[in-house]
């Protein structure tokens, strides 16, 4: 395959508390972590699903070169900025208003504003600062960018609107998708990488070509690839949602195991004894840990490659709701707490 060069995303209350991994000692202990309620509810552990609030479930985060965060919403079908000294202020920059509105949901392409997407689920900032959106059920990539008179437009980048197989060596114009759910960037912003789970495939688009090629799914299968990224030895991370594994494409196109048996679970300790439930999306630090939303346990895990251990962040009091999101800025890490309709922020805990 093809290499890459990695690419990272790159009110308190303050909890400490210890906690012990039962699954398996091995995992030792990861101290509790002080969290940042940046948007949304502040109750560390909402008993109920809360209404939506200024978020309707938030499924991802990211910031531009100007450090403004940039958040895209499942639900609420809108894509909202905050400015880098005022994070607890979003401003929506395409799709409705309001979350709410009957005909938040669509397939609408012009003026940001006028735009709708349909369950929106993550997206990528190229260096200037053009959005790449992973439009889910319109099976479709999305584009956001700025005109020269700083109205925001949003066209259909690649896909049409429904859903298609992956051809292979297809300009993006012609390509078609089904429910692509994950878009990054290499270092270089060269190629866009797409996790196109109906397709059970990873695919590339050359954003000088528009050349559309499939990356890995073809000869080794994948289950489900959710989420992709790239480690610091520039080799292609595939997250599956319903295979409860972390994968790596090797260099002559085979997939190894790097992380989960394969099981439903919440057990930490030793890599491949360890066990994920609905894995949604990672981000990679710069010292190699990958930081994994996994989703139906409610939980943020951690693998180390260094140790080969997989352990569970410590939010203290904090519990999340279907996390969907992470997103490593500096030395800190974000989180889209998805259900629960907030962005958390924590230090990234030391080694």
């Amino acid at each position: 395959m093809t290499s890459f060069t990695f690419r990272s995303c790159s009110l308190v209350v303050t909890v400490y508390t210890l906690v012990f991994f039962a699954n398996n000692s091995t995992a030792g202990e990861m101290p509790s972590l002080p969290v940042e309620v940046i948007l949304g509810p502040t109750e560390p552990a909402p008993k109920e699903a809360p209404d939506p609030g200024p978020l309707r479930t938030p499924f991802a985060v990211e910031f531009d070169s100007q450090n403004r965060m940039w958040i895209v919403e499942f639900d609420g079908g809108r894509v909202l900025r905050c400015e880098p000294d005022n994070f607890s202020d979003p401003h929506v920059i395409a799709g409705p208003e309001s979350a709410t509105e009957p005909n938040a949901l669509g397939y609408v392409d012009g003026p940001a504003r006028s735009a709708r997407f349909n369950k929106l689920h993550n997206l990528v900032i190229d260096a200037e600062d053009v959005l790449y959106l992973s439009d889910h059920a319109n099976h479709s990539v999305r584009r956001l960018m700025q005109a020269a008179n700083g109205e925001w437009l949003v066209d259909t980048y690649a896909g049409q609107g429904k859903e298609g197989p992956a051809t292979n060596n297809v300009n993006r114009s012609k390509a078609t998708f089904h429910e692509p759910i994950s878009v990054t960037l290499d270092t270089e912003g060269n190629r866009l990488l797409i996790a196109d789970i109906g397709n059970q495939v990873v695919r590339s688009i050359d954003l000088s070509s528009g050349l559309v090629t499939t990356l890995a799914g073809r000869k080794s299968k994948l289950k489900d690839p959710r989420a992709v990224d790239l480690d610091g030895n520039r080799r292609l991370l595939v997250l599956e949602r319903n295979g409860n594994r972390l994968r790596r494409v090797e260099d002559d196109g085979e997939i190894t195991t790097l992380a989960g048996n394969g099981k439903k679970g919440t057990a930490d300790g030793q890599a491949n004894q360890a066990s994920f439930n609905g894995p949604k999306h990672m981000d990679v630090a710069t010292d190699g840990r990958v930081y994994i939303a996994d989703d139906v346990n409610h939980l943020i895990r951690v693998y180390d490659p260094q140790s080969d251990i997989v352990q569970t962040l410590n939010l203290g009091e904090y519990t999340l709701r279907r996390p969907h999101g992470v997103c490593i800025r500096g030395d800190q890490l974000y989180i889209a707490d998805s259900f629960n309709h907030r962005i958390l922020r924590v230090p990234l805990p030391a080694k």
